[in-house]
């Protein structure tokens, strides 16, 4: 069931009686980014990357449009400018950390809300270098808040939030974005319009349209996330953050991140969500009640043509690809692509539709994990390891001089939860075994074969081969209660169960950082005194260069000189498992990150680079009964920076540490920790 209360987007309710509102400007200090009221208006100026100053005035008068222009050197780039925002809500169901739900499927159904403003208070604050513009009222259903314009001295860069929070229990929602803007030079005769938007197809080229007739929103699926609008005095583009907005799925299909239309004399343009993609676990974002959640939108304003702009919002994802870094090797497990059984049926020179997509995201080595949903992993005889020769088979076949496909498996079966292992090499192996089959026999094909039929005989295959293991999604999917639930048995006290997963699961915009769930599993794993490490894992199904595949990605860098071959792959695995390297989401890289202690400080010293401006650092550490976190606020940084810092932190009794930076947009780049 679907209730549907649609409130409108209303500036005010009574025009006749509406007054100005009451700005308080008392928390804005000396700095790059000016605030004044001029003429009966909230006035910002800043300087962009050039050093010129740009203005955004803002009416004060709720019966206007909100933003009155932006512009720079006499050129009004956007002018009668009004926030849309819009969200639905439903039940969560199975705790805050679950992925198998669906809103919609619960009893009590969803509803669906317009933004509803009414503002009787603006507020400016000076947070580090940048300014705050807010302003009450908003109103979005269940939730109650303000609209915010966040402004970057050294950027063209403006973030628009609205920051709500409902007091409902239990509430999982999703929330469209957008942007109308005044077009009146489009307008021609008839009421149509010939405004201009321009974009990146899913194949990566450059298209501009003119918007049909109407007053519908068109979705459209983009590469890059990204839409820009030509107007009279440049262009302006909007976008999401770019992994926030992405919440988990198991697929990455481009269903259509953005929206536009055009008509009456405004276009506009924005986010969008779905309410689901015909699968039967689609888990949206959490709204803790209380909590502030930060439903955000990045607009970047220029003088100059749309795809300019559109250019300018790629440098913030590197193009959605992971940067090279001497000395490190880029490195992503967890892919459910059922390679091997097409390749079977393709042939084994057949090149697979994520090997391209894989390539152009940067990603040197990819470890895949066949046999989940497909193939016969629970087979015990002939079919099972024929299967496996041709896993081999096919990852080498994949494998060269600048990329890695190195073959794994996740296993939910024995140890507990679903649970990825690796070895160095091929070994074959049967997940289950008969009564009146060994542990271990020599086949004339294969060589040593094992079949295990309990956590001993796993472990000691594992020994044997210098495999590795870690908890997939730990405390979500079918790993809900572990590692907790294995954590005193001795294979899980061994170095070679090496960690658990980290991924930006589940999503709840009130946090500043990425991957909550996975951070507290490792940090509580480690204040047990268990010496255990994160790997970024991607978790998701077969996909081309079509999807929307960055928005779901993190990456391991991990310290190698270069890419091994296929035969020595189990060399990148050593290194993943000393946890020797960072984990990043790719806008924030810290190639040079070193944690030590003296006493009880410990010290952190990074180099780092960021796209977008930083929000702030954490030194996390635990003493074995408390986890601790230091934040360092970073206000001060700007966007596309490269700077070295040293940061103390006194953490009495500390036994082990771990470093994390986050931006504005949510992004980061954390190191594993060290220990005592």
């Amino acid at each position: 069931m679907r209730a549907f209360f649609y409130v409108g987007l209303i500036l005010c309710g009574s025009l006749a009686a509406a007054q100005d509102m009451i700005l308080d400007a008392s928390g804005v200090r000396p700095g790059p980014v000016r605030v004044q009221n001029i003429n009966g208006g909230l006035q910002v100026e800043w300087p962009d990357e050039r050093g010129r100053t740009w203005t955004a005035q803002f009416a004060l008068e709720p019966r206007k449009p909100l933003i009155t222009s932006i512009g720079v050197s006499g050129k009004m780039v956007l002018s009668g400018g009004q926030a849309f925002y819009r969200v639905e809500t439903g039940k969560r169901r199975g705790g805050w950390d679950a992925f198998f739900d669906f809103p919609p499927s619960a009893p009590e159904g969803t509803r669906s809300f317009l933004g509803e403003f009414h503002p009787k208070t603006a507020r400016a604050t000076t947070i580090g270098e940048r300014v705050v513009v807010a302003f009450d009222g908003m109103r979005l259903g269940i939730f109650q808040g303000e609209i915010r314009y966040i402004f970057y001295p050294g950027s063209r860069l403006i973030e628009q939030q609205a920051a709500m929070k409902t007091q409902e229990q239990d509430v999982a929602y999703f929330y469209d974005a957008g942007l109308r803007m005044s077009a009146a030079s489009d307008l021609t005769a008839g009421g149509t319009m010939n405004s201009e938007v321009s974009y990146f197809d899913t194949q990566g080229n450059s298209q501009t349209i003119v918007p049909p007739y109407g007053s519908e929103r068109h979705p459209a699926a983009v590469r890059y996330r990204a839409l820009a609008a030509r107007s009279a005095g440049g262009s302006v583009a909007v976008f999401p953050a770019p992994h926030q907005y992405m919440f988990a799925r198991d697929y990455t299909t481009n269903m259509g991140y953005v929206w536009y239309n055009s008509w009456r004399g405004n276009i506009s343009m924005g986010i969008r969500q779905w309410p689901d993609d015909d699968s039967p676990y689609y888990p949206w974002m959490n709204a803790p009640p209380g909590t502030e959640q930060q439903m955000r939108m990045f607009i970047l304003v220029n003088d100059a043509p749309a795809r300019a702009t559109l250019d300018g919002v790629l440098r913030y994802t590197h193009a959605d690809r992971f940067q090279k870094l001497p000395g490190y090797v880029t490195f992503a497990p967890h892919w459910h692509l059922a390679y091997t059984m097409q390749a079977k049926e393709h042939g084994f020179d057949w090149e697979p539709p994520f090997k391209p997509a894989m390539k152009a995201a940067g990603i040197d080595a990819a470890m895949v994990m066949d046999f989940h949903g497909d193939g016969h992993p629970r087979d015990t005889g002939q079919v099972r390891l024929e299967e496996l020769k041709d896993y081999f088979r096919a990852t080498k076949a994949q494998s060269g001089k600048d990329f890695l496909l190195i073959p794994a498996e996740e296993a939910n079966v024995i140890l507990g939860g679903h649970w990825a292992l690796a070895f160095p090499k091929p070994v074959y192996w049967l997940m289950d075994r008969r009564p009146d089959q060994p542990f271990m026999t020599t086949d004339p094909n294969y060589g040593t074969v094992y079949r295990v039929g309990n956590p001993g005989e796993v472990w000691e295959m594992v020994q044997r081969e210098g495999g590795f293991v870690y908890q997939t999604h730990p405390r979500t999917k079918g790993s809900t209660g572990y590692p907790d639930a294995i954590r005193d048995t001795a294979y899980f006290r061994d170095p070679r169960y090496i960690g658990s997963g980290w991924k930006a699961m589940p999503s709840d915009l009130s946090s500043p950082r990425l991957g909550e769930r996975a951070f507290t599993t490792v940090d509580d794993m480690n204040n047990l005194g268990l010496k255990k490490r994160m790997i970024g894992e991607v978790d998701v199904f077969q996909f081309d260069s079509t999807h929307e595949l960055y928005g779901h990605l993190n990456i391991n860098y991990v310290r190698l000189p270069s890419l091994p071959s296929y035969e020595h792959y189990g060399d990148l695995l050593d290194a993943v498992a000393k946890g020797d390297g960072f984990i990043s989401t790719g806008e924030v890289l810290i190639p040079d990150a070193k944690l030590s202690g003296a006493g009880d400080v410990v010290t952190a010293a990074v180099t780092l680079d960021c796209t977008f401006p930083l929000r702030m650092a954490e030194i996390v550490w635990g003493d074995g009964s408390a986890i601790h976190h230091k934040t360092i606020p970073l206000e001060e940084t700007r966007e596309f920076g490269h700077a070295t810092f040293q940061w103390t932190a006194e953490a009495k009794n500390w036994k082990w540490a771990r470093l994390a930076v986050w931006d504005v947009a949510g992004d980061g780049a954390f190191t594993n920790p060290v220990w005592r």
